[in-house]
């Protein structure tokens, strides 16, 4: 009886028990009770932890992830992957990191960029990052075997996509080029290639810094669509130059030929890649240009 008012069960024996069946009764009761407490405290602590937030936090960061379109997914949020994202974000460009290692999660909660805890080199980790639906893919990996094969398997499953790997080594520049990369970076290259030319040529690292930056001058790119009005016209009635501030410094043509300083005659066809020096917000005076005529 005492078991049974301490537990608040709290009601009597409709039949007499013996002793083996009062024995059972406080077995039951006193389980019941440590069952009960286990789940309420587990409950208690996943409340005041944070997990469940969490959780919801994560079914919501996936739904983003669901409805993302034209995004950049990022593998390997390390020094370089950090600083590719806020480059990114500056310009407007939403992003979708893979990492594999969940001790980074904390940071990238921090950072506020969506996510996808796993493997890269497996087709459904990337699949859920949104492969099919992205515009490019980027793959900052440490290891260059992982970053070949993460190349491939993307080059096999989007082969429009645009994928741009890092190389550790040089080397394995051509490797990647193979496997289906449209651009390869390796750090070691551009890092010795700065040197050099700030050493022999500052003021031009500093004009291309500043133009990069976009806030005063702009370098930039434009591709002309083929419902452009600036389609067979001449680089000098198209007036590009004296719409939108810029000098068009190249031209690069459809099949690859490019047009360095081209000349004002020369004529403008779908699929060409401008290439401009000129006030920030260059591209949106093209766009402009192209809608309105």
């Amino acid at each position: 009886m005492m078991v049974i008012t301490i537990s608040t069960v709290g009601y009597g024996e409709v039949f007499p028990l013996s002793r083996g069946g009062q024995l059972w009764t406080i077995v039951v009761i006193t389980f019941g009770i440590v069952t009960v407490s286990y789940a309420f405290t587990s409950l208690l602590t996943l409340v005041v932890s944070g997990e469940l937030r969490f959780l919801r936090e994560r079914k919501k960061m996936d739904k983003t992830i669901e409805h993302l379109t034209g995004h950049v997914i990022l593998c390997g949020y390390g020094r370089m992957g950090a600083l590719v994202i806020r480059e990114l974000r500056e310009r407007g460009i939403p992003v979708v990191v893979v990492e594999k290692e969940r001790t980074l999660e904390p940071d990238l909660r921090d950072a506020q960029v969506p996510y996808v805890i796993g493997d890269a080199t497996e087709e459904d980790t990337l699949l859920h990052a949104g492969l099919r639906r992205a515009s490019a893919l980027v793959v900052l990996l440490p290891s260059d075997a992982d970053n070949v094969y993460i190349t491939l398997t993307a080059h096999t499953l989007c082969p429009n996509l645009i994928v741009v790997p890092r190389a550790e080594q040089p080397t394995t520049g051509p490797k990647l080029t193979r496997a289906g990369a449209t651009r390869v970076v390796c750090p070691q290259e551009i890092g010795a290639t700065k040197v050099v030319n700030i050493l022999t040529r500052p003021t031009v690292v500093d004009f291309v810094e500043v133009a990069n930056k976009g806030v005063d001058l702009e370098l930039d790119e434009y591709e002309v669509s083929d419902q452009s009005p600036l389609v067979g016209r001449s680089l000098r009635d198209s007036h590009v130059g004296r719409k939108t501030g810029a000098i068009v410094v190249a031209i690069k043509r459809a099949d690859g030929e490019a047009l360095v300083n081209p000349d004002p005659d020369a004529h403008l066809e779908a699929k060409d890649t401008l290439i401009l020096v000129g006030p920030a917000g260059v591209s949106s005076r093209l766009d402009e240009i192209e809608h309105n005529g």
